[in-house]
């Protein structure tokens, strides 16, 4: 397979020898000449992808050829913005009628950009997603993303979300902006923050709904996979069930919510942090743990009987009534109307009966 980048590994050798020492302000020769270079071998370069994809036929070997090239465009970029400084780097896409040094690389960093968008679009099943951005572009990347902070920052404080639940969906983008240094961004990193601040924007635009708890729910969707995420849901779960009255109701809650997260859509390839299980499994795997420990509770509750006392379990003893089981029925709930029972939940109440050995048997004629 053709190496197709050699045109701008010698054009840049060449042109970075030339205009090292110069300063800013210098005028290259032939500067549209140049210009004209650059765009014509950007096209020719895609043309050459597209009829590599038709007549390689192995698969992986695609896949090496498109990453290489990848691989290589990102450290030709790199190379590049070395000789732009932070002020120029910010305005990369806008070239000055000067045919200057910066400019010069301005155009070849865009050709570079142009490139890179075409690898992602055409051949998005071997684009790397996890090769760095080229520093430029993370510098720019970084830049709008400080602007993006303070719109959610506003936007969390006016629709009043606690404070922990913003600090955790917040932090990825606070330190993307605040601490970049300590690592590569990446492109999947990169694409999943954009997605992550359009969709808390959108939310946003239902004044209606309840913003935190659209905001809670859509996390799951984009598998927003943090420890600091996972604990705060299981805090919020376990808060709801400390609040049932009974043990029967708590297990009634987890099995409805381990349901409603099973059935829960999640994007597709998307993850806070690419190389952890899934947000979905990791709580529904804490939901059942929880689940199993509240059903053994309850049976070893129902095993003891009230007050501690014990009761011959071969006894097939029965309170006996005359009342037939419509009369009986209306007289526990003539007690629950009248307030001499207080329990609300009449499924619990019924049960209670049922397992305290109160079976009533009624005559035959009935």
């Amino acid at each position: 397979m053709k190496f197709e980048l050699e045109f701008f590994d010698e054009f840049i050798t060449k042109e970075c020898r030339k205009i090292k020492k110069s300063p800013p302000a210098t005028i290259i020769p032939d500067f549209p000449k140049k210009r004209l270079l650059i765009e014509q071998e950007v096209e020719r370069i895609k043309k050459s992808f597209t009829n590599h994809f038709f007549e390689i036929e192995n698969e992986s070997r695609m896949e090496l050829f498109i990453q290489r090239h990848q691989a290589h465009i990102i450290r030709l970029a790199d190379k590049v913005a070395m000789a732009l400084d932070k002020k120029d780097s910010l305005s990369i896409k806008q070239i000055s009628s000067g045919h200057t040094k910066p400019n010069l690389c301005k155009v070849l960093l865009q050709a570079f950009e142009d490139l890179l968008n075409y690898i992602e679009v055409h051949f998005t099943k071997y684009f790397d997603q996890d090769q760095k951005i080229p520093d430029a572009y993370a510098f720019i990347s970084i830049t709008e993303f400080q602007e993006k902070l303070e719109i959610l920052n506003e936007i969390f404080l006016e629709r009043k979300v606690e404070s922990e639940l913003t600090r955790i969906v917040l932090f990825p983008i606070n330190q993307f902006v605040n601490v970049p240094e300590k690592r590569a961004i990446t492109f999947r990193r990169l694409i999943f923050l954009k997605y992550l601040y359009k969709e808390l924007v959108r939310l946003a635009g239902d004044k209606d709904s309840n913003y935190s708890e659209a905001v809670y729910s859509h996390l799951f969707y984009l598998n927003f996979n943090g420890f600091h995420f996972l604990h705060y849901a299981s805090s919020k779960i376990k808060k709801e069930i400390e609040l049932l009255p009974s043990l029967a109701s708590q297990f009634e809650h987890l099995s409805l919510t381990i349901k409603q997260l099973n059935q829960a859509q999640v994007k597709p390839s998307y993850a806070l942090k690419p190389n952890r299980g899934s947000l979905r499994d990791a709580l529904t795997n804490w939901l059942e743990e929880e689940a199993h420990f509240i059903e053994k509770k309850r049976q070893l509750t129902l095993m003891i009987p009230p007050g501690g006392m014990k009761i011959d379990n071969e006894s097939e003893f029965k309170v006996k009534t005359a009342l037939s089981v419509s009369q009986l029925a209306y007289s526990i709930r003539l007690l629950k109307d009248s307030g001499i029972i207080t329990n609300e939940n009449k499924s619990d109440l019924i049960r209670f009966l049922l397992i305290n050995d109160l079976v009533f048997s009624t005559p035959a004629n009935w």
